[in-house]
């Protein structure tokens, strides 16, 4: 009973609190906070009431991007407004402009500015580690049926943009927008290539007055692009200074109390209309292609494309007086895409001049892809194989590319394929059938070419398949903890491949009694057979007794027939062991990687040490399983990838004598270092920092801002083991 009261008692609070936090700001006033302040402005702005202060709630290091409350700033600058207990962050909006937006302690720049700090060598510049600040506004506290005054913003000496909008024939021209986009420029360039040289976000927008005359007011100081966008898409869309795409267009930078004129020019464009029709079906549209103009000169799309409707029409409007190519984008269709006059490729493309407003009307006949229809059939019955299991991929013959897999449908492969040659591979692992390249090579650059044409149907294709080869035998090998008795193996992974492919793998794991089977290999008599004995007793072994590839006996796979006796006696090998601990306490390093590598022969084995900091590196050959005995020697390193200590190798190189069967190896491992300080930020708020596992050396700590520009830095900061550097503050 006791506990129902309290459940019922835990329902009401609950219920209570979400009544209390669903009610807007007038409708609680016994938890009402006063918030108020003052604008600060000069002449140079339209109308202080054109500006609202917003507030957006902050919780859990989030602030929400839709506005609590937001109240207009009365002609004198003031303004009053009344908010729930709790934190926020406060902006001043412009509304009749849609912007800016200037929060709080942010008057005269943009918030969420970013900034890099980066560790780096002092002598070769190489990157160490870096992390990313975004210095956001700070949030306010408005506490429970108390004031919070003194929100103010200053916004005096902001950038303004005016000017005036006309036709050619210098009438004024009103129906357009004028937007201002503040603009970083990206430096990487792998970014260039994705997003382009520039990052734009609307600051804000203007319309012009009866005269074209507009102004955009208050602008925050930055890089920023202008905008031209006409309400009928038939007038060219362009970027000052008359320019059409954005990574071309000019900077305006807003300085502090800086004014710009900037008279625009709207111009009437040229519009394409036209239809795409089938070539194969004379006068049957085809719907979903994107036209698009590319300007020669720059690669550019230009204009304001739409895609075809029902009846095969299509529309470009809004183009400049340049040099053209036209494509039509015919993924959503079973069509090739092309150029005008049905060109295949850009450097065939029919190139074109705009030099007038007079419309133009280009059709497209577009050619069906060709088909493959290929059945995958038996290749000693001619039965179809209805096995879904199996894939087919399609490549390219000129690079190779990838550039469809399909699944089999009960034996049938049906594509789709641009006019040209290409090349298909056959998977059919999980079947008892081999993988081929078309037709039965065993490589991709060998296989047989298979031409599609446009409009045309390949049915001639059959994937023929064979049951697979295979290879049996079991693997066995000494008791190593007692030579004088044997035992049989285990799940031990077992690999063939052939020399001529090796990029195709067999693989099977041994059973009871260490017996495999590995099945569904192509025909060959190239096949190399390996056991693979990682973190055992035994040494990793090829066929026949050998421990490297080059030295292997290769073996003979024909197709559905099974290759016997591979058989493995494997070797006890020996062992490295020993115990990692910290220099500083001697306590125990668990996670470290220990390995050992052969000077001359690729071999490297390893083991990781556990709680204890202890390590058993197993399986390792020493050169005396030879019949011809020769020595190994070892480097034994211990590895602390992403561990906090520096990493070590062993002083001396072991060799094992002929009678020994293990060597202890230990290391005493130096904590690695930390540099930690913080960066404060223009609205006082300062984020913690530390660069960690910093390997011994010299570095240069530098912190750049969001134009790569360096800001400041520390340099020649000296480096060796086991230093906890503090103190390596930024003051933005």
């Amino acid at each position: 009973m006791k506990e129902r009261i309290v459940f019922k008692y835990l329902a009401i609070i609950a219920c209570c609190c979400l009544v209390a936090c669903s009610q807007d700001p007038s409708s609680n006033e016994n938890f009402i906070g006063e918030v108020s302040g003052n604008i600060s402005f000069d002449n140079r702005m339209s109308h202080i009431s054109d500006f609202e202060v917003r507030a957006y709630a902050y919780r859990s290091q989030q602030w929400h991007t839709t506005p609590v409350n937001s109240v207009p700033v009365s002609s004198d600058g003031s303004y009053t407004m009344k908010l729930p207990k709790g934190d926020y962050i406060f902006s001043l909006f412009n509304t009749q402009q849609n912007g800016p937006e200037f929060y709080y302690e942010f008057q005269h720049q943009f918030p969420c500015k970013t900034y890099e700090l980066r560790l780096q060598d002092h002598y070769s510049d190489v990157l160490f580690a870096n992390e990313f600040f975004y210095c956001e506004p700070e949030p306010k506290f408005v506490p429970e049926n108390g004031a919070l005054p003194g929100i103010n913003f200053d916004i005096h000496d902001t950038g303004k943009i005016s000017g005036q909008i006309s036709q050619a024939g210098g009438n004024a021209f009103t129906q357009v927008t004028i937007k201002a986009f503040a603009c970083k420029t990206n430096h990487n360039q792998s970014t260039i290539q994705t997003l382009g040289k520039y990052d734009m976000s609307l600051s804000a927008q203007a319309r012009p007055d009866a005269d074209g005359h507009y102004t955009i007011c208050c602008l925050p100081k930055g890089d920023y692009l202008i905008k031209v966008e006409t309400d009928q898409p038939e007038y060219i869309t362009f970027f000052y200074d008359n320019v059409y795409f954005k990574d071309q267009a000019k900077i305006i930078t807003i300085d502090s109390g800086n004014d710009w004129n900037i008279n625009l020019m709207v111009s009437l464009g040229t519009t394409i209309t036209g239809q795409i029709k089938s070539e194969d079906t004379p006068n049957s549209p085809i719907k979903d292609v994107l036209v698009s103009a590319v300007m020669t000169s720059t690669n550019y799309v230009i204009g304001k494309p739409f895609p075809s409707d029902a009846n095969g029409n299509y529309i470009i409007y809004g183009l400049p007086k340049q040099h053209y190519i036209l494509h039509a984008n015919a993924e959503q269709t079973n069509y090739q895409s092309c150029y005008y006059n049905t060109k295949y490729h850009i450097n065939d493309a029919d190139a074109f001049e705009i030099v007038n407003t007079t419309p133009l009307n280009m059709n497209f006949d577009l050619q069906k892809q060709g088909q493959l229809v290929a059945t995958i059939v038996d290749k000693e019955t001619n039965t179809d194989i209805k096995n879904n299991q199996i894939y087919v991929k399609i490549y390219k013959s000129s690079d190779l590319n990838l550039v469809k897999t399909i699944q089999s449908n009960n034996g049938v492969i049906i594509a789709y394929l641009d006019e040209g040659n290409y090349k298909a591979e056959v998977i059919t692992n999980g079947t008892p059938y081999a993988s081929i390249y078309y037709s039965n090579e065993n490589a991709l650059h060998h296989a047989d070419d298979i031409p599609i044409f446009n409009g045309k149907v390949n049915d001639t294709v059959k994937f023929k398949l064979q049951r697979g080869g295979s290879i049996r035998g079991h693997v066995i090998g000494q008791n190593c903890n007692d030579p004088d008795h044997s035992e049989d193996l285990h799940n031990y992974t077992v690999i063939a491949y052939s020399k001529s492919n090796p990029s195709r793998t067999y693989q099977d794991t041994t059973g009871i009694f260490g017996v495999y089977q590995i099945d569904g290999m192509a025909e060959g008599n190239d096949y190399i057979v390996k056991v693979q004995t990682d973190h055992s007793s035994y040494i990793p072994e090829y066929y026949k007794q050998t421990y490297f590839q080059d030295s292997a006996t290769v073996i003979d796979v024909d197709y559905d027939n099974i290759t016997s006796n591979i058989n493995f006696d494997l070797e006890c090998g020996r062992q490295i062991y020993g115990k990692i601990t910290n220099d500083t306490d001697n306590s125990p390093i668990s996670g470290i990687t220990v390995k050992a590598t052969h000077l001359t022969k690729n071999i490297v084995l390893s083991a990781t040490t556990d709680n204890n900091g202890l390590y058993v590196i197993t399986g390792i050959p020493s050169g005396y399983e030879y019949s011809v005995p020769s020595a190994y020697e070892y480097v034994i390193s211990a590895d602390t990838s992403d561990q906090s200590f520096v990493s070590a190798d062993y002083e001396n190189v072991i060799q094992f004598e002929q009678t020994e069967k293990q060597v202890e190896v230990n290391f005493s491992l130096k904590k690695m270092s930390k540099i930690c300080g913080n960066v404060t930020c223009p609205s006082r708020h300062h984020f913690d920092y530390c660069f960690e596992n910093i390997r011994p050396g010299i570095y240069d700590l530098i912190l750049i801002d969001e134009k790569n520009e360096e800001i400041t830095k520390y340099d020649v900061i000296d480096l060796s083991p086991n230093l906890e550097l503090e103190n390596f503050d930024f003051d933005l």
